[in-house]
């Protein structure tokens, strides 16, 4: 049995999320993943009590990723996005909110298997994979993408 890719809508907004599935699936195989993956698309009150259990950071953020740091069979982690964080993102990017949760989850894929954006260069490494992974799926990803609304001065959070 293969790795399974979900994505869970626990908001109360109707979303589609088999195209989000279908691009979680893809960016995986782009990068080669054999464990499974769960995105949940949550509240801003949720992943406010997730990053502040889990980081000690008391603020809402657009995504947190919980890696399991366990081999295969296990799954590789869980990623919880904000969806009106992300719908905010969205309409400052001027994107859609299927494109804007389709980079948050190549950028929580790409901190699962090790990815970081601490440090300037980290930063542009990530950026530029997102970019290359953007691309290769078909939804195009801002070549600088950064969560806007950290600039804004709201808690950065991954």
């Amino acid at each position: 049995m293969g790795p399974h890719f979900s994505v869970e809508n626990a908001t109360e907004s109707a979303l589609d999320t088999e195209p989000l599935r279908g691009a979680l699936a893809k960016v995986c195989e782009i990068e080669n993943i054999t464990q499974s993956v769960t995105v949940l698309l949550s509240s801003d009150e949720h992943i406010r009590s997730l990053n502040s259990r889990f980081r000690n950071v008391d603020s809402t953020t657009d995504v947190l990723t919980f890696p399991s740091d366990q081999p295969s069979p296990f799954p590789l982690g869980d990623i919880a996005i904000s969806t009106p964080y992300a719908e905010r993102q969205a309409q400052l990017r001027g994107v859609p909110l299927e494109n804007e949760h389709i980079a948050l989850i190549v950028h929580g894929v790409l901190h699962l298997i090790g990815y970081d954006d601490e440090t300037e260069a980290d930063k542009l490494r990530m950026q530029h994979r997102m970019n290359e992974i953007g691309e290769m799926i078909g939804t195009p990803i801002d070549a600088s993408w950064t969560s806007v609304l950290h600039q804004d001065g709201e808690e950065d959070g991954e």
